[in-house]
């Protein structure tokens, strides 16, 4: 007689799990469908209705810096993902974060995107790390956040200083509960290059593509310390942080403002593709090599003992998708790896062809609902 129970009590089990998987892989079907073109506010049934609010974190002494909440309003507690902006000047105002926050606010999670100031000054350097720590230290007080449930992702050069900033003690005290980053690099220095030149290689094969002027006003502002030569560095720097911060017209007033030996520079510097500025950006590699390995993945991956949720996609035009494969190749049981067609560096890019679409979004639902548990503490 008990046998009957036993059955009806094992499809009982199953039939929970599969409909906590269902539920997981739903939610991710739902964030992909608001991040398509033009989806984003046609349909809020059955969503969460969520607000969006400002506040600010103490990142230093007398230097508070605004973070972005993002709450469905029914829910006050629940798992939290933070989401770390690269290097770009619209820090946590950037439009496509904003679309993920608002989109993982829909199904139920708790989103911050902080400020981190200096890659919103586009400045590529360990300050970054501390600015990731900090907030991070901020939000696991936060109300409605409970410990052990936080989920960092870092987006673009953000991802690898993340990686960096969660090898420090204080992050280690306190580890979050999933990683992931999106369009990262494992090696800064091959990374810097493919922005400089447009050209990657990965296992014999060679990529080649037109590189975005912007990389290499991004490369010498970081290393102008490093460019030889004499001239006004602090002239010239002024000029290039324009550029880098898409202030065009200022640019263009400043350099012209500049002495004839400086503007020669300047010009150099911001002449993308030019065989003397690629030769210059050679030197400046040589003189900053030692600085950039320390940065990468690829030379403190072994440090790395937790598992790493890499999206990368493969019309990435910033860094390339070869740099996922790097970081999977590396360390094969801690990487879970997704490079899609649908993605290029900061937005959906949908490919020709229905069925191909239908494919690739199948394979990215499937990646983001295991990923959306892994935040929830399950697998």
């Amino acid at each position: 007689m008990m046998l009957p129970y036993l059955q009806l009590l094992a499809v009982a089990v199953v039939a929970f799990w599969i409909l906590r998987w269902l539920w997981a892989f739903n939610r991710a079907a739902v964030v992909m469908w608001l991040l398509l073109p033009g989806e984003g506010q046609q349909k809020r049934r059955g969503l969460y209705r969520i607000v969006i609010a400002r506040d600010e974190y103490a990142h230093g002494p007398g230097d508070p810096q605004p973070y972005k909440f993002y709450r469905p309003i029914k829910r006050a507690t629940g798992p939290a993902v933070i989401l770390y902006h690269g290097a770009t000047p619209y820090g946590e105002e950037h439009a496509t974060l904003d679309a993920l926050a608002q989109a993982l606010a829909k199904v139920g999670f708790l989103v911050f995107v902080p400020r981190l100031p200096q890659l919103m000054a586009v400045t590529i350097d360990k300050s970054n790390q501390r600015s990731m720590i900090t907030f991070y230290q901020h939000i696991c007080q936060h109300p409605g956040v409970q410990p052990g449930r936080i989920t960092v992702v870092g987006t673009s050069y953000a991802g690898g200083i993340m990686l960096k900033a969660l090898l420090e003690p204080e992050m280690r005290a306190a580890p979050p509960r999933a990683v992931l980053t999106y369009g990262s690099y494992c090696d800064l220095e091959r990374g810097l290059k493919f922005v400089l030149t447009g050209r990657a290689e990965d296992q014999g094969r060679t990529f080649t593509i037109e590189p975005d002027p912007w990389g290499q006003i991004l490369f010498f502002y970081n290393y102008l310390d490093h460019v030889p030569g004499e001239f006004d560095r602090v002239a010239v720097r002024a000029v290039l942080e324009h550029y880098a911060n898409d202030r065009h017209e200022a640019g263009v007033a400043a350099r012209d403002q500049l002495p004839e030996r400086e503007r020669r520079t300047t010009d150099l510097l911001l002449n993308s593709g030019d065989p003397e500025s690629l030769a210059l950006a050679g030197q400046v590699l040589e003189h900053a090599r030692s600085t950039l390995a320390e940065d990468s993945p690829s030379s403190f991956y072994r440090q790395i003992d937790f598992p790493i949720w890499v999206m990368h996609g493969r019309n990435d035009v910033a860094v390339h998708y070869t740099e996922a494969l790097a970081l999977k190749r590396l360390m094969p049981k801690k990487v879970r790896l997704l490079i899609t067609d649908l993605y290029g560096h900061r937005d959906i890019s949908l490919v020709r062809g229905l069925g191909r679409n239908l494919k690739h979004l199948l394979v990215m639902v499937l990646f983001l609902g295991r990923f959306l548990r892994a935040v929830e503490g399950r697998r």
